[in-house]
């Protein structure tokens, strides 16, 4: 385990830092440095435990801080892409949201996956294939599943 860097700079301009900042996200970085300047967290580990987040986020903080120093500790990243779009490019995305809108839509899950690999060459799993529809995407099949025959001969 590497030792946290050198941090130059004084425990008063970091407090005051942390205090003036109104990005939560950065304010909780620079309170990181501000911890381990003064020795109120001695490790990555209690720094980490202080902060609510993951050692392995502490390490990569310090290697940004090392790299770049509080200025890039200040450079938020944006998010990752929406939920499903790691698997589905965006353009298919919106194709297949827009037939899952369609009065006709799609039968059952097994006929979305064969759509996606037929038509747009994305091959997924079932289960990839049902989260992405029916959890992320908020869609439901058009057509009901089919109810046992005895179930349909049974009248009042």
């Amino acid at each position: 385990m590497r030792n946290p860097p050198e941090i130059p700079e004084s425990i008063e301009w970091l407090e005051e830092q942390v205090h003036a900042e109104q990005d939560a996200q950065v304010q909780r970085r620079l309170h990181m440095l501000l911890l381990l300047k003064t020795g109120e967290a001695e490790s990555r580990s209690a720094a980490a435990r202080h902060l609510g987040v993951h050692r392995n986020t502490i390490a990569n903080w310090l290697e940004l801080y090392e790299d770049g120093g509080t200025e890039a500790l200040r450079e938020i990243e944006d998010p990752g892409p929406d939920p499903g779009q790691q698997s589905i490019p965006s353009e298919v995305m919106e194709k297949l949201k827009k037939r899952l809108s369609q009065p006709e839509g799609f039968g059952s899950y097994k006929e979305i996956q064969q759509w996606l690999a037929e038509d747009h060459e994305v091959d997924l799993p079932y289960s990839t294939v049902h989260g992405i529809v029916r959890y992320d995407l908020g869609a439901k099949l058009k057509t009901p599943r089919p109810s046992h025959p005895k179930k349909a001969s049974k009248s009042k």
